[in-house]
């Protein structure tokens, strides 16, 4: 997957995506996803089989691990994948698979600003091209306040580093209900209320992303199917 040079991004404005599926051939769905220059890849394994001490009647267990570019998972880590695992326990349908797991692995690739939401984004595609069952699908943006008091949305690395404030959401697809809230800094209410309705309306963006890329993938595999099947048709006659 190439991605994009450095740009100058209008600041209310998501940086390019682009995303690349199953990249990973021994999981039930993989994608490799990327906003800017900041990349994540994300497999998918489940329904399979659970130990005891994890099996549930009334719905399936959720397994959610992180790995960062190098080294050990730190504790910065370890709360960005134990966000990650609150949201699809939300998101997904486990009543329709009881005394099962599912297993959601990430690995970043390279960190270049809002690797919170590019990691949500990531788990929630690969959800959907696994085929996992869901409720909604879901979306997050990182936006920030900097120095001068300007809300700037999905921010590199550069512009992170100026930042009074920092503020990540996440939201369903169907009602646009809040899922998940994490800030950091110091901000007034109503800078807060604005961030939240700035992020809301970029979410239609992801969302617009994640159907035509769910389409054509599988508009391309109908059309690779398509070609298989017409091959012996050639051939007999």
């Amino acid at each position: 997957m190439n991605l994009p040079e450095k740009m100058d991004v209008p600041k209310d404005k998501l940086r390019q995506m682009n995303c690349e599926f199953n990249p990973l051939s021994r999981c039930d769905g993989s994608v490799m996803y990327s906003q800017g220059a900041t990349v994540v890849i994300a497999a998918v394994l489940g329904p399979i089989e659970v130990k005891t001490q994890n099996l549930s009647i009334d719905g399936c267990y959720l397994d959610c691990n992180y790995r960062p570019k190098a080294g050990l998972p730190q504790v910065k880590e370890r709360i960005r994948e134990a966000t990650i695992r609150d949201i699809l326990e939300l998101a997904v349908l486990s009543e329709a698979h009881p005394r099962t797991k599912m297993s959601v692995q990430l690995q970043e690739l390279e960190d270049r600003g809002s690797i919170d939401a590019c990691a949500v984004n990531s788990a929630c595609l690969a959800m959907l091209i696994g085929g996992l069952p869901l409720k909604y699908s879901f979306a997050a943006v990182h936006c920030i306040i900097n120095e001068h008091g300007d809300y700037v949305l999905d921010p590199d690395e550069i512009e992170t580093q100026h930042q009074r404030a920092s503020f990540t959401f996440a939201f369903d697809s169907v009602d646009g209900d809040l899922l998940m809230v994490q800030t950091k800094g110091s901000f007034k209410i109503a800078q807060f209320n604005d961030i939240e309705c700035l992020c809301r309306a970029a979410t239609t963006e992801i969302f617009n992303f994640y159907r035509s890329q769910i389409a054509k993938y599988h508009g391309r595999n109908e059309a690779i199917a398509e070609q298989v099947k017409e091959q012996p048709e050639a051939m007999e006659a």
